[in-house]
């Protein structure tokens, strides 16, 4: 099952950095239950030989009622699976339908962890990544050894191309000078009634910007504009609406 599900979700020379389940305490808490009413059960049998049938289907009941909860729970655990690639995360949930959230690295602006005391006796706890965009965050639960994981995604944003891998969080927020919030490392002082420059001002990586170049613009030249930008697409540099809107201008100035 981890195979197929790897399979299906890489891309090629995509590398797998982790592969989680949730952690064992997700399924915790339906599993004592049922032991604790099959100790009940199991000692007013003892007890109470010659009780009426009635006390049977009570004691059936019992003991019934939370290991169906116990089986769903467990069911929804193996359908969950969390994966760190070199490029994205990957969150799958869903028994009988498949919820499937796939978040490149370089829209990940921060990685929190949170743990509350019984989970950092267990070795669990949340992860939550917020989304430079502006979207709602990703938010994962019980997470076994959650800092471990959380150091290793922030060791690999750190290794990405500093000139794209991490173009959200050292863009300086509109009218925000640097080293203010917004502004993120290495990020220069603009001067004093320059404009700000926001990612949607920057280029794809390795593709002209349309306000220059325009004199050895060729229609034959398009084709292989085109390449650069699906190969940049592929490898998650841009995202599907700027390509469908780079593609949409070259296409119109043929």
């Amino acid at each position: 099952m981890t195979v197929g599900f790897v399979r299906n979700v890489l891309d090629d020379e995509e590398e797998v950095l982790a592969e989680l389940r949730p952690h064992v305490v997700y399924v915790l808490p339906p599993v004592l239950v049922v032991a604790l009413a099959l100790a009940i059960a199991l000692a007013v049998a003892v007890h109470f030989p010659n009780a009426p049938i009635a006390v049977a289907w009570v004691l059936g009941a019992m003991v019934l009622l939370p290991a169906a909860w116990a089986a769903a729970r467990l069911l929804r655990w193996r359908a969950i699976r969390f994966l760190v690639t070199d490029t994205r995360l990957v969150y799958r949930r869903g028994v009988f339908g498949r919820d499937v959230v796939q978040l490149r690295l370089q829209r990940v602006a921060e990685v929190h962890c949170t743990q509350s005391l019984l989970g950092r006796l267990v070795g669990c706890g949340r992860l939550v990544f917020e989304v430079a965009t502006g979207d709602g965050p990703l938010v994962v639960d019980d997470v076994p050894r959650p800092r471990s994981v959380q150091r290793l995604i922030t060791h690999t944003l750190d290794e990405m191309e500093p000139g794209y891998g991490h173009a959200w969080r050292s863009a300086p927020t509109a009218g925000g000078p640097a080293g203010s919030p917004g502004a993120g490392p290495g990020a220069r002082p603009r001067g004093r009634g320059s404009p700000a420059r926001t990612w949607t001002d920057t280029p794809p990586h390795g593709v002209r910007s349309s306000s220059t170049g325009e004199g050895d613009f060729t229609a034959a030249s398009v084709p292989g504009r085109l390449v650069q930008l699906d190969e940049l697409r592929r490898r998650g540099i841009i995202s599907e609406a700027e390509f469908a809107a780079k593609k949409a201008e070259l296409l119109q100035r043929l």
